[in-house]
């Protein structure tokens, strides 16, 4: 997949409500793309948006925008 499918995949699977757990290759993206972290991180935040992450994907998200600690 190149970069948009893969944007498009990611925010398919916490909106769709299937609550789909994201892949390896969609978490190295999130990893190294701050904007989109930031995008998920909006969307995370958006009440009506309560009902569809899966609870793997809520937790990647969080440990990335965690403080590092040094």
């Amino acid at each position: 997949m190149n970069q948009k499918q893969l944007e498009n995949s990611i925010f398919e699977a916490v909106s769709d409500g299937i609550e789909r757990v994201w892949t390896i290759e969609e978490k190295q993206l999130i990893q190294n793309d701050s904007e989109l972290q930031n995008q998920l991180g909006q969307w995370l935040n958006n009440s009506l948006s309560d009902t569809c992450w899966h609870p793997a994907n809520y937790k990647t998200l969080q440990d990335l925008s965690a403080p590092s600690k040094l």
